[in-house]
Protein backbone atom coordinates (compact mmCIF):
# COMPACT_ATOMS: atom_id res chain seq x y z
CA UNK A 1 0.00 0.00 0.00
CA UNK A 2 1.23 3.50 -0.77
CA UNK A 3 2.23 5.43 2.33
CA UNK A 4 2.55 9.18 2.76
CA UNK A 5 5.61 9.23 4.98
CA UNK A 6 7.31 12.17 6.64
CA UNK A 7 10.59 10.26 6.77
CA UNK A 8 13.07 10.03 3.94
CA UNK A 9 12.70 6.61 2.35
CA UNK A 10 13.75 4.98 -0.90
CA UNK A 11 10.83 6.27 -2.91
CA UNK A 12 10.59 5.12 -6.53
CA UNK A 13 7.90 5.22 -9.17
CA UNK A 14 9.60 4.07 -12.35
CA UNK A 15 12.96 4.58 -14.04
CA UNK A 16 14.40 5.86 -10.77
CA UNK A 17 11.96 8.75 -10.53
CA UNK A 18 11.29 10.05 -7.03
CA UNK A 19 7.88 11.55 -6.27
CA UNK A 20 7.17 13.96 -3.44
CA UNK A 21 3.82 15.44 -2.43
CA UNK A 22 4.34 19.02 -1.20
CA UNK A 23 1.78 20.75 0.97
CA UNK A 24 0.17 19.60 4.19
CA UNK A 25 -3.22 21.29 3.97
CA UNK A 26 -4.97 18.81 1.70
CA UNK A 27 -4.76 15.35 3.32
CA UNK A 28 -7.70 13.97 1.36
CA UNK A 29 -6.12 14.96 -1.94
CA UNK A 30 -2.78 13.54 -0.80
CA UNK A 31 -4.33 10.16 -0.05
CA UNK A 32 -6.11 10.20 -3.43
CA UNK A 33 -2.74 10.86 -5.04
CA UNK A 34 -1.19 7.96 -3.15
CA UNK A 35 -4.01 5.61 -4.17
CA UNK A 36 -3.75 6.58 -7.84
CA UNK A 37 0.01 6.16 -8.02
CA UNK A 38 -0.07 2.87 -6.11
CA UNK A 39 -2.71 1.52 -8.46
CA UNK A 40 -0.68 2.45 -11.52
CA UNK A 41 2.93 1.99 -10.44
CA UNK A 42 2.63 -0.67 -7.74
CA UNK A 43 3.79 -0.62 -4.13
CA UNK A 44 5.42 2.77 -3.59
CA UNK A 45 6.11 5.17 -0.76
CA UNK A 46 5.68 8.93 -1.09
CA UNK A 47 7.74 11.43 0.83
CA UNK A 48 5.60 14.17 2.37
CA UNK A 49 7.02 17.68 2.57
CA UNK A 50 5.08 20.59 4.03
CA UNK A 51 7.01 23.46 2.45
CA UNK A 52 9.36 24.11 -0.50
CA UNK A 53 12.17 24.35 2.04
CA UNK A 54 11.50 20.80 3.24
CA UNK A 55 11.50 19.57 -0.35
CA UNK A 56 14.86 21.26 -0.91
CA UNK A 57 16.29 19.48 2.14
CA UNK A 58 15.56 16.12 0.49
CA UNK A 59 18.21 16.89 -2.15
CA UNK A 60 16.20 15.21 -4.89
CA UNK A 61 17.83 14.15 -8.13
CA UNK A 62 17.02 15.68 -11.50
CA UNK A 63 14.80 12.68 -12.32
CA UNK A 64 12.52 13.35 -9.35
CA UNK A 65 8.90 14.46 -9.72
CA UNK A 66 7.34 16.76 -7.14
CA UNK A 67 3.55 16.79 -6.90
CA UNK A 68 2.40 20.11 -5.45
CA UNK A 69 -1.16 20.35 -4.14
CA UNK A 70 -2.22 23.96 -4.68
CA UNK A 71 -4.86 26.28 -6.12
CA UNK A 72 -3.63 27.91 -9.32
CA UNK A 73 -6.00 30.86 -8.93
CA UNK A 74 -4.69 31.89 -5.50
CA UNK A 75 -1.71 34.29 -5.69
CA UNK A 76 -0.20 33.08 -2.41
CA UNK A 77 -0.16 29.50 -3.68
CA UNK A 78 1.39 30.57 -6.96
CA UNK A 79 4.06 32.24 -4.83
CA UNK A 80 4.66 28.83 -3.21
CA UNK A 81 5.04 27.26 -6.65
CA UNK A 82 7.58 29.88 -7.73
CA UNK A 83 9.51 29.42 -4.49
CA UNK A 84 9.49 25.65 -4.97
CA UNK A 85 10.91 26.04 -8.47
CA UNK A 86 13.64 28.39 -7.21
CA UNK A 87 14.66 26.13 -4.33
CA UNK A 88 14.26 22.85 -6.23
CA UNK A 89 15.33 23.67 -9.81
CA UNK A 90 16.02 20.14 -11.01
CA UNK A 91 12.94 17.93 -10.50
CA UNK A 92 9.78 18.25 -12.57
CA UNK A 93 6.72 19.71 -10.86
CA UNK A 94 3.16 18.49 -11.32
CA UNK A 95 0.59 20.92 -9.91
CA UNK A 96 -2.64 19.34 -8.65
CA UNK A 97 -5.28 22.05 -8.38
CA UNK A 98 -9.02 22.59 -8.25
CA UNK A 99 -10.31 23.43 -11.72
CA UNK A 100 -8.64 26.76 -12.51
CA UNK A 101 -8.99 29.62 -14.95
CA UNK A 102 -6.87 29.96 -18.07
CA UNK A 103 -5.00 32.78 -16.35
CA UNK A 104 -4.12 30.52 -13.42
CA UNK A 105 -2.90 27.78 -15.76
CA UNK A 106 -0.74 30.22 -17.71
CA UNK A 107 0.78 31.66 -14.54
CA UNK A 108 1.47 28.19 -13.15
CA UNK A 109 3.40 27.21 -16.27
CA UNK A 110 5.28 30.49 -16.23
CA UNK A 111 5.98 29.93 -12.52
CA UNK A 112 7.68 26.59 -13.08
CA UNK A 113 5.03 23.86 -13.27
CA UNK A 114 5.74 21.17 -15.86
CA UNK A 115 2.24 19.73 -15.78
CA UNK A 116 -1.20 20.48 -14.38
CA UNK A 117 -3.87 18.08 -13.16
CA UNK A 118 -7.31 19.25 -12.06
CA UNK A 119 -8.54 17.54 -8.88
CA UNK A 120 -11.91 16.39 -10.31
CA UNK A 121 -9.99 14.39 -12.93
CA UNK A 122 -7.19 13.23 -10.64
CA UNK A 123 -8.01 9.51 -10.79
CA UNK A 124 -8.13 9.44 -14.58
CA UNK A 125 -5.24 11.77 -15.40
CA UNK A 126 -2.57 11.83 -12.68
CA UNK A 127 -0.79 8.57 -13.46
CA UNK A 128 -0.55 9.21 -17.18
CA UNK A 129 0.59 12.77 -16.48
CA UNK A 130 3.35 11.57 -14.15
CA UNK A 131 4.47 9.07 -16.81
CA UNK A 132 4.53 11.77 -19.48
CA UNK A 133 6.45 14.20 -17.28
CA UNK A 134 8.94 11.45 -16.48
CA UNK A 135 9.53 11.18 -20.21
CA UNK A 136 10.26 14.88 -20.51
CA UNK A 137 6.81 16.07 -21.60
CA UNK A 138 4.69 18.96 -20.36
CA UNK A 139 0.99 18.26 -19.79
CA UNK A 140 -2.06 20.50 -19.40
CA UNK A 141 -5.81 19.77 -19.50
CA UNK A 142 -6.95 19.65 -23.12
CA UNK A 143 -9.53 22.38 -22.66
CA UNK A 144 -6.74 24.72 -21.54
CA UNK A 145 -4.56 24.17 -24.59
CA UNK A 146 -5.50 27.48 -26.19
CA UNK A 147 -4.48 29.39 -23.07
CA UNK A 148 -0.92 28.04 -23.04
CA UNK A 149 -0.11 28.36 -26.72
CA UNK A 150 1.18 31.80 -27.66
CA UNK A 151 -1.60 33.18 -29.88
CA UNK A 152 -1.14 35.30 -32.99
CA UNK A 153 -3.28 38.44 -32.91
CA UNK A 154 -4.13 40.82 -35.71
CA UNK A 155 -3.31 44.50 -35.33
CA UNK A 156 -6.97 45.32 -34.57
CA UNK A 157 -7.28 42.55 -31.99
CA UNK A 158 -4.25 43.89 -30.15
CA UNK A 159 -5.66 47.41 -30.25
CA UNK A 160 -8.96 46.17 -28.80
CA UNK A 161 -7.17 44.15 -26.10
CA UNK A 162 -5.04 47.15 -25.23
CA UNK A 163 -8.17 49.20 -24.56
CA UNK A 164 -9.85 46.32 -22.71
CA UNK A 165 -6.83 46.13 -20.40
CA UNK A 166 -7.31 49.87 -19.75
CA UNK A 167 -10.89 49.24 -18.64
CA UNK A 168 -12.76 50.71 -21.62
CA UNK A 169 -16.17 49.36 -22.62
CA UNK A 170 -16.95 48.09 -26.12
CA UNK A 171 -18.75 51.33 -26.91
CA UNK A 172 -15.79 53.42 -25.78
CA UNK A 173 -13.36 51.27 -27.79
CA UNK A 174 -15.55 51.60 -30.86
CA UNK A 175 -15.47 55.38 -30.46
CA UNK A 176 -11.68 55.40 -30.11
CA UNK A 177 -11.09 53.20 -33.17
CA UNK A 178 -13.82 54.67 -35.39
CA UNK A 179 -15.44 51.24 -35.68
CA UNK A 180 -18.91 49.88 -34.97
CA UNK A 181 -19.55 48.25 -31.61
CA UNK A 182 -20.43 44.99 -33.38
CA UNK A 183 -17.00 44.99 -35.00
CA UNK A 184 -15.35 45.46 -31.61
CA UNK A 185 -17.37 42.53 -30.26
CA UNK A 186 -16.23 40.42 -33.19
CA UNK A 187 -12.55 41.22 -32.58
CA UNK A 188 -12.95 40.56 -28.88
CA UNK A 189 -14.71 37.24 -29.50
CA UNK A 190 -11.85 36.17 -31.73
CA UNK A 191 -9.31 37.15 -29.08
CA UNK A 192 -11.24 35.24 -26.40
CA UNK A 193 -11.16 32.12 -28.58
CA UNK A 194 -7.42 32.42 -29.17
CA UNK A 195 -6.77 32.79 -25.44
CA UNK A 196 -9.29 30.10 -24.50
CA UNK A 197 -11.05 32.42 -22.04
CA UNK A 198 -14.58 33.70 -21.53
CA UNK A 199 -14.15 36.92 -19.61
CA UNK A 200 -12.67 40.35 -20.29
CA UNK A 201 -10.70 40.17 -17.05
CA UNK A 202 -8.94 36.93 -18.03
CA UNK A 203 -8.25 38.17 -21.54
CA UNK A 204 -6.82 41.45 -20.24
CA UNK A 205 -4.61 39.68 -17.68
CA UNK A 206 -3.18 37.26 -20.23
CA UNK A 207 -2.68 40.01 -22.80
CA UNK A 208 -0.75 42.17 -20.34
CA UNK A 209 1.44 39.24 -19.39
CA UNK A 210 2.14 38.52 -23.06
CA UNK A 211 3.03 42.16 -23.63
CA UNK A 212 5.46 42.06 -20.72
CA UNK A 213 7.20 38.89 -21.90
CA UNK A 214 7.20 39.47 -25.66
CA UNK A 215 9.48 41.80 -27.59
CA UNK A 216 7.74 42.96 -30.73
CA UNK A 217 4.75 41.37 -32.48
CA UNK A 218 3.88 37.77 -31.74
CA UNK A 219 4.45 35.18 -34.50
CA UNK A 220 2.02 35.61 -37.37
CA UNK A 221 1.01 39.14 -36.46
CA UNK A 222 1.04 42.08 -38.80
CA UNK A 223 4.18 44.15 -38.52
CA UNK A 224 2.43 47.31 -37.34
CA UNK A 225 2.61 49.55 -34.34
CA UNK A 226 0.03 48.63 -31.72
CA UNK A 227 -0.41 52.02 -30.15
CA UNK A 228 -4.11 52.95 -30.01
CA UNK A 229 -5.54 55.21 -32.70
CA UNK A 230 -5.37 58.85 -31.58
CA UNK A 231 -8.53 60.23 -30.01
CA UNK A 232 -10.89 62.20 -32.14
CA UNK A 233 -10.74 65.95 -31.69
Amino acid sequence: MAVLSETIESTRISSGQLCVVAGANAPTTQHRIAAVLEGHFGDISLLLAHTPGEVAELELGADAIVILVCDLDLPREMATLRRLRREVPGPAIVAVSPTATATGVRRALDGGADAIVFEPLLESTLAVTVSAVGSGQSVVPREMRASVERPAFSHRERQVLTYVSQGLTNAQIADELFLSESTIKSHLSSAFAKFGVRSRREAAALFLELEQTTNGPLPGEEQELISPTPRKA
